[in-house]
């Protein structure tokens, strides 16, 4: 049984301290990222630029061995207030326990099982402006801060006014919807930093907080990976020459512009080919390729075997 309910329900108690997934340490001033500090001037910047839209929030209740589908398309973030819970069809499960927050972006349904009787709250973003944005856009699609309000005590009691402020069958007080969006904001970027300094982030994306302008750059072209991106093009998104662009490009993701593009095309098209059930021509047209034969060629170069042998394998036709 799921009971959805925003009213009020008792605090849980502190959990005890849990190390984050993959731990590799903190840098003196800063966090050790993927093998490469980030200062804390660097991390204030790159938070300062996060900003989500709040659209909506609830608190669940889920009894031993049920489970939440939620659908695809929605980047959200989930707290478990009480309990244990296992996030399944976000790639390898993740087992969360009280305290622990878990920010998704997932491209395919997924479920949250209760493991034991537990409470999640949950809320649906939509991120913020473009030009602020450009870090929320190489974000990974699963984000996990273990321990989050034992690294983060204070974000209880903004998770509490997260809840009473969206709280339904109450008058809704003007500026609710403002006021909600910035709490949001304030616990996602404490989540980030609990997961920046507890070591899980990627080197590229350590790289991409201390230059921002290959940030956007990336963020344009998952934007639409179709478009026919040039080299002058992202340079100019990136507010730099050519020349610096490609060398600064390979720096921060271990790729030129253009592979990078070709994996980013390959892995929407495998969305769009499984997902939402497109023809192979219509996918190929979506990316930008003349013709269902140079996609074919690419998505072999990049999955082993073509499209419609890759459907057939998968079981999603």
């Amino acid at each position: 049984m799921i009971v959805t309910s925003p009213l009020s329900v008792p605090n849980p108690s502190r959990p005890a301290a849990r190390p984050a997934l993959r731990p590799v340490g903190a840098a003196i001033g800063g966090a050790a990222i993927g093998g490469a500090a980030v200062g804390g001037t660097e991390l204030d910047a790159a938070i300062a630029g996060l900003e989500w839209t709040l659209l909506d929030f609830r608190r669940t209740e889920l009894r031993e061995r049920v489970g939440l589908r939620l659908p695809r398309g929605l980047m959200r973030f989930h707290w478990v207030v009480s309990g244990a819970v296992d996030v399944i069809g976000v790639g390898a499960p993740v087992r969360l326990a009280a305290g622990d927050f878990i920010l998704v972006d997932s491209a395919e349904p997924y479920e949250i099982r209760a493991q034991e009787p537990a409470l999640v709250d949950s809320g649906d973003l939509a991120c913020g402006p473009y030009s602020r944005n450009a870090l929320a856009r190489i974000m990974p699609g699963v984000l996990v801060a273990c321990g989050f309000t034992t690294r983060e005590p204070h974000m209880v009691s903004l998770l509490e006014g997260l809840r009473q402020e969206t709280a339904s069958g109450e008058p809704s007080l003007a500026g609710s919807r403002a006021i909600a969006s910035r709490f949001a904001s304030l616990i996602t970027a404490a989540a980030v930093r609990s997961w920046v300094l507890a070591g899980c982030a990627p080197a590229s994306w350590s790289l991409a907080v201390r230059d921002q302008h290959i940030a956007r750059a990336i963020g344009a072209m998952r934007d639409d990976p179709g478009a026919s991106w040039s080299l002058d093009d992202l340079a100019r998104i990136a507010q730099s020459s050519r020349s610096a662009f490609v060398e600064r490009f390979r720096e921060v993701t271990g790729d030129s512009p253009g592979r990078f593009l070709t994996t980013l095309r390959m892995e929407r098209a495998e969305r769009l080919l499984r997902v939402e059930n497109l023809g192979v021509g219509e996918t190929a047209t979506m990316l930008g390729y003349g013709s269902n034969a140079a996609f074919s060629r690419a998505f072999r170069r990049h999955v082993g075997e073509s499209p419609v042998s890759w459907l057939r394998r998968t079981g999603s036709r």
